[in-house]
């Protein structure tokens, strides 16, 4: 099957994403972190076509889907738009996948609509449950001021060396950062401070992969780890030779890592 390009037509916009790999196999939905978008997870399409049916997508802001109503709560709104594509897709239930911000929005996704999720995986994702403190949200101040007096060539490079190890994916970052905006990126920024706060009701039932790269910083490492000890139905893998964006720095280790996974909960 050949990849299928599609927009998904909802009330609050259009949102592209695409669909791969037999129809009838288990599905697999990505999402991706600020300022990228669905090439994110072209090395999972590629290794998986065969054995799944994958669906990425441009979250809000991103790529060639509309921006959102500031107002909306991404999470959740993104949660709900994720649902839909599923519905427009004839797919009951999927594993979600999700790096960083794609991360939250796979726990709020589990939280609100557990009955269309088979397991869970975080790249470079930090817990919703237990929420974090409300002073936390003193910082979105700061953001704004810092992202609007920085100015944006040197911004995009400097956010994808900090995200990012090997060159083509700091490449892809320096592209997609550009292309989504500063303004964006400040609210979308925010926004992951907010979910940290709100967090969610419960921790998760369902399996759980929670996976950093080596080179990740050191807060994502020990919230990866704390994350995995606090949650019995999870398994715990670190990617060498990988920063933030581990699955393009390392395709290879991160689609074995993944592969075993499904298979693991496939045969339970």
């Amino acid at each position: 099957m050949s990849i299928s390009e599609r927009f998904l037509e909802h009330e609050l916009g259009k949102f592209y994403y695409q669909v791969d790999g037999p129809q009838n196999a288990p599905a697999i939905f990505f999402s991706h972190g600020v300022a990228m978008d669905h090439r994110t997870f072209n090395d999972q399409v590629q290794g998986l076509k065969d054995t799944c049916r994958t669906i990425t997508w441009d979250m809000p802001y991103h790529g060639r889907s509309n921006s959102i109503d500031k107002g909306l709560s991404f999470s959740k709104t993104a949660a709900e738009i994720v649902v839909a594509i599923m519905d427009e897709l004839g797919i009951d239930q999927a594993f979600h996948a999700g790096l960083s911000l794609g991360s939250f929005v796979v726990q709020r996704l589990s939280n609100l609509y557990p009955t269309r999720v088979l397991g869970e995986i975080h790249i470079s994702g930090g817990p919703l449950y237990p929420k974090f403190p409300g002073i936390l949200k003193a910082s979105i101040p700061f953001t704004a001021v810092f992202m609007k007096l920085y100015p944006s060539k040197p911004m995009a490079r400097t956010f994808a060396k900090h995200k990012a190890l090997a060159p083509e994916t700091i490449d892809y970052l320096i592209e997609t950062v550009k292309h989504t905006g500063k303004d964006a990126i400040t609210h979308l920024t925010n926004e992951m401070v907010r979910d940290m706060v709100a967090g969610v009701s419960e921790p998760s039932s369902k399996p759980n992969l929670i996976v950093y790269g080596d080179h990740d910083l050191s807060f994502i490492i020990k919230m990866s780890k704390d994350w995995h000890a606090r949650l019995p139905n999870s398994e715990l893998a670190m990617v060498e030779n990988a920063h933030h964006i581990l699955n393009q720095d390392n395709p290879a280790v991160f689609n074995a890592i993944l592969v075993d996974f499904l298979e693991m909960v496939q045969q339970r």
